[in-house]
């Protein structure tokens, strides 16, 4: 069991950190407030991306599922 919840902490820490940084790119392409923002406190990011819905739906579930299998992993 410590095997797959190793598994799933590294895969979920990979695709979060995937997710944040598409995150950042996109912040950045929008303003240097938002990126620097989103770069310095936690969870703006994911506000930025709630904020313009449409276009960073991918990223934004990246890091949210990402996270989520990442605690899952560290529980087991």
């Amino acid at each position: 069991m410590h095997g797959i919840g190793a598994i799933l902490f590294a895969v979920g820490v990979v695709a979060g950190l995937t997710g944040d940084l598409m995150i950042l790119i996109r912040a950045y392409r929008y303003s240097a407030f938002w990126f620097l923002a989103c770069l310095f406190l936690p969870f703006v990011g994911w506000l930025f991306a709630l904020l313009r819905m449409p276009r960073p739906a991918l990223p934004l579930s990246l890091s949210a599922g990402g996270a989520l299998v990442a605690f899952v992993g560290y529980c087991l």
